[in-house]
């Protein structure tokens, strides 16, 4: 299910002193199944963007197509588009307020047309999918649990709406090193399985690792759309926006500045370790 902007502008407080601009003329789209990261320094419209796509805001102009629907024309129907895009804030676990991890998973099925057989099961599907035991967690408070486990409990209540496209903005923030590759490899299992990704992240690791697909954001408006590949490849033009590259990319790009013939097209680490296996192996050979 694709998402298309079609020349989006936004802008806050308009016609007050304190209009402020926040995307200009932003065209895009986004096939289904695909795995995109959005990039770009603070204030640059990356949630303001998200947010349009999710349609918790209506463009000052231009056009957010959802299927080839404009979510935004009167008759459309809301209902459809809350079952579609699942949209997950920063620190969601911070929202989780629910007496139970049962009910606050439940919740956001509250006012869909399903049975309570219907939504009962999907609590279990999506908590069993983010990967608890549904018997050992459903009664237990959700503010008892760690960090990661709050935000996978927030995800599994996006999950139960059984969207077909998922926002995620900064999501791996604040976790830890072993809860960042736990949330990102259940994130890109979704994506393996169909479900389209957004993901806003700062961290260039995490889209060199996952994305297929990098937008970059400056001052609302988007400077660069391209594969990962092709983004971290540019170093040059990345500096000129102030934004790092992948690790990975960073010792690619030292190794071959020390002589070394090494491809400069890696961004992941499985890619990074097979370059250095095929360097040494023809060290030896020689």
């Amino acid at each position: 299910m694709p998402i298309t902007l079609e020349r989006v502008s936004y802008t806050y407080a308009a016609g007050t002193a304190f209009e402020t601009a926040a995307l200009d003329s932003v065209s895009l789209s986004i096939a289904g199944g695909e795995f995109v990261g959005l990039v770009g320094h603070t204030g640059c419209g990356k949630s303001t963007l998200v947010q349009l796509m999710a349609g918790l805001l209506r463009p000052t102009s231009g056009k957010v197509l959802l299927d080839g629907k404009d979510i935004n024309l009167k008759g459309y129907r809301r209902e459809e588009l809350r079952e579609k895009v699942g949209l997950l804030f920063q620190f969601p676990e911070c929202q989780l307020f629910e007496t139970t991890v049962e009910r606050d998973v439940a919740f956001g099925l509250k006012h869909l047309p399903l049975s309570a057989e219907e939504k009962a099961e999907r609590v279990r599907w999506a908590l069993e999918r983010t990967g608890f035991s549904f018997e050992q967690i459903r009664h237990q408070s959700p503010l008892g649990l760690s960090g990661g486990e709050r935000r996978r409990i927030a995800i599994a209540g996006v999950l139960a709406t059984r969207p077909q496209i998922l926002i995620l903005d900064e999501p791996v923030a604040s976790l830890d090193p072993m809860g960042r590759r736990d949330f990102m490899e259940l994130i890109s299992r979704l994506n393996r399985e169909g479900t389209t990704i957004v993901i806003i992240s700062h961290n260039a690791d995490i889209l060199g690792e996952y994305a297929h697909r990098v937008l970059v954001l400056e001052q609302g408006k988007l400077c660069i759309d391209a594969p990962v590949k092709e983004v971290f490849q540019d170093t040059e033009r990345l500096k000129t926006y102030h934004l790092a590259v992948s690790q990975p990319r960073h010792i690619a790009r030292l190794l071959q500045q020390k002589g070394l013939p090494f491809p400069q097209d890696i961004v992941r680490y499985g890619d990074l370790l097979t370059g250095i296996k095929a360097l040494v192996e023809g060290g030896r050979e020689r």
